[in-house]
């Protein structure tokens, strides 16, 4: 059972190793909800190519919707969220995290959830999609994902 597995988790740090690690910025969740950015979709199918990935912070912004009150509300937002990769905040992004606090590579108007979730980019190696391009700017390593760029 042990060496079963080990070889899946194997395979599985293989195939995402392979993938293009897309981190989401709740912005980005909130406008696909709303049929804004339709890429998104579009990358859910490609899942041969790209991981959609959410930093729990993301989970945590996204479910501060009036919207999630309700049970309703609520379940329709798990499933929704239940659609793609969380990414925990491990030592090694809270390590990158402290140096971007540290060095204060930041703009002015990015707050620590985003830096968390600038930091979660970086260590996975992705690209960041967000609509607050400005609040990411000036953080040294990151990468911010252009879905102009798209292969169809």
């Amino acid at each position: 059972m042990e060496k079963e597995r080990k070889k899946i988790f194997r395979k599985t740090i293989q195939r995402n190793n392979r993938l293009k690690a897309i981190v989401l910025d709740t912005n980005i969740l909130i406008d696909n909800v709303h049929g804004f950015v339709p890429w998104v979709d579009s990358l859910q199918k490609r899942e041969h190519e790209y991981r959609l990935i959410l930093p729990t912070i993301v989970v945590a912004e996204y479910l501060t919707a009036r919207q999630v009150e309700t049970t309703e509300g609520y379940e329709r937002s798990k499933r929704y969220l239940s659609l793609f990769e969380k990414m925990d905040l491990t030592v090694e992004i809270a390590e990158i995290l402290g140096q971007i606090l540290r060095r204060k590579t930041y703009s002015q108007g990015a707050n620590t959830a985003d830096l968390i979730i600038a930091s979660t980019a970086i260590y996975l190696d992705g690209e960041l999609a967000t609509n607050n391009r400005a609040d990411f700017a000036k953080i040294p390593d990151l990468r911010l994902f252009d879905p102009k760029k798209l292969k169809n």
